[in-house]
C-alpha cells in the first residue's frame, strides 16, 4: 500500500453516497448540475488533472457553475454504494456530469482542455441562464 501523500485530493473517509445526496440537494436549491470527479489517491493522472484545473483556471469556472463533488475509489473505500448508481468507470480520473434530479447526463474522460472546456460550456447552469 502506498504512503498518503501530503497533498491528498481525495479524502477515502468519506462516504460519497451521503455527499451525492447533499450535493443534489444543493443543485437543485442551486439550480446546477452535479460535477464529479472520481479518481483517488493512487491515481498519478488524478494529480496532474487536478494541477491542470488550478493551471487553467478551470478549477474556478467549475466551482462557480456546478456543485462540485469529489467521488474516491480505492485506498480501503471504493464507494460501491454511490458508484452502483451509474455504470462501470474503468479510467480515472473520470468526470460525470449529473443533474439535480440524479440524472447521468454526461460520463467521460476529456482528452484535451478544448473537449474540457466544451463539456463546461454545455452544463454549466448560471444565475443568468436558469
Amino acid at each position: 500500500m502506498a504512503a498518503a501523500r501530503p497533498d491528498n485530493i481525495y479524502d477515502p473517509s468519506r462516504d460519497a453516497f451521503s455527499d451525492y445526496q447533499n450535493a443534489r440537494v444543493s443543485a437543485s436549491s442551486k439550480h446546477q448540475n452535479i460535477f464529479v470527479i472520481a479518481g483517488g489517491n493512487w491515481c498519478s493522472y488524478c494529480y496532474k488533472f487536478e494541477r491542470n484545473l488550478k493551471e487553467s483556471a478551470l478549477d474556478l469556472v467549475i466551482e462557480n457553475n456546478f456543485i462540485l463533488m469529489k467521488a474516491n475509489f480505492g485506498d480501503g473505500n471504493d464507494n460501491e454504494r454511490f458508484f452502483s448508481l451509474f455504470p462501470e468507470i474503468t479510467i480515472y480520473p473520470h468526470i460525470m456530469i449529473i443533474s439535480p434530479e440524479g440524472k447521468l447526463l454526461e460520463s467521460t474522460v476529456p482528452s484535451t482542455e478544448s473537449e474540457f472546456r466544451g463539456l463546461l460550456s454545455k452544463y454549466a447552469v448560471t444565475a443568468t441562464s436558469a
